[in-house]
């Protein structure tokens, strides 16, 4: 099989769109399609079914998933045991950050990385919680820096460093403070303000979730202004006047400096959240993840 339509292939299947897989590629959709229709005559099978603008893919298409992963991971092994034979620690290496983690965590991790490793090719994906651990799972990305643990079995899962979780809110609205020095949780006041909440998947949602439950709360009685998908539209939310929201301090440390927002006392709730290295226990360390996890363990 001709590996440029095994690649298409694995890109239509995992993204569930021609055109989609065709931008990551750099390949026009017609290209996408022939390469899909070529596997489909080869094999004597249908690989996706297409309706309409949806993409799924067949039985026979999941079985050739899993094999052209693993025909990819025993190339990609050669090639960097080749070059360990040099010496060189060379290849790419998929990195996948959830929000926080890739904006403010990961970007100098990876220049760090690169300075010491030139000849190593990083492609970083970005998603909640969740998606990063289920694609590193899935064994779409090498490793991940994640907001949340994982138990699942096939992983290996360490906590590299802890954050603090803040109230934040607009920097006018007085009333935001109202009642806010008792010095004692007070849901009711926490049902009367309006929120900018994370969704669910969020490492830091999961985390203020907690800390209401420990208090005997539901994060559900809250009254949710907004829903929102990422820790940069919680910060414009929140400036705009739309709630307070419950965030990561080392995300908004440099707004608060500006005063672009404030920070809104929560007495009774102390929220801490660690950030956590996760991996394919059961997948072979190339030289350059072995680096890779070399630089974040030394953070």
């Amino acid at each position: 099989m001709d590996i440029r339509r095994l690649q298409a292939f694995c890109k239509v299947y995992e993204l569930k769109s021609f055109s989609r897989a065709g931008e990551e590629l750099l390949l026009s959709q017609p290209t996408v399609s022939a390469h899909i229709m070529a596997l489909e005559s080869e094999l004597g099978t249908r690989l996706f079914d297409r309706l309409g603008r949806t993409v799924l893919p067949t039985p026979a298409a999941r079985i050739l998933y899993q094999h052209s992963l693993d025909a990819f991971d025993r190339l990609e092994n050669a090639r960097t045991e080749i070059l360990a034979l040099t010496q060189r620690v060379a290849g790419e290496l998929s990195v996948g950050g959830s929000t926080i983690p890739a904006h403010y965590i990961l970007p100098g991790l990876i220049a760090e990385f690169r300075a010491r490793y030139p000849e190593v090719a990083i492609v970083l994906a970005i998603g909640d919680t969740q998606e990063i651990i289920e694609r590193v799972i899935e064994g779409n990305l090498s490793l991940g820096l994640v907001g949340a643990p994982s138990d699942h079995p096939d992983l290996a899962c360490e906590q590299l460093m802890e954050d603090d979780l803040i109230c934040i809110g607009p920097p006018t609205q007085e009333a935001l403070e109202q009642d806010a020095d008792t010095g004692v949780f007070d849901p009711d006041r926490l049902r009367r303000l309006p929120w900018v909440i994370r969704e669910q998947g969020s490492g830091t949602r999961l985390a203020f979730e907690n800390a209401l439950r420990g208090q005997g709360m539901d994060i559900r009685e809250l009254r949710v202004s907004i829903l929102v998908h990422s820790t940069l539209a919680v910060l414009q939310c929140v400036k705009a006047g739309l709630g307070v929201s419950v965030t990561s301090r080392l995300a908004v440390a440099g707004a608060l400096q500006r005063g672009e927002i404030r920070q809104i006392p929560m007495p009774g709730l102390c929220i801490k959240r660690g950030y956590y290295r996760v991996h394919h226990a059961k997948r072979h360390v190339f030289p350059a993840m072995r680096r890779f996890l070399e630089v974040l363990s030394a953070r």
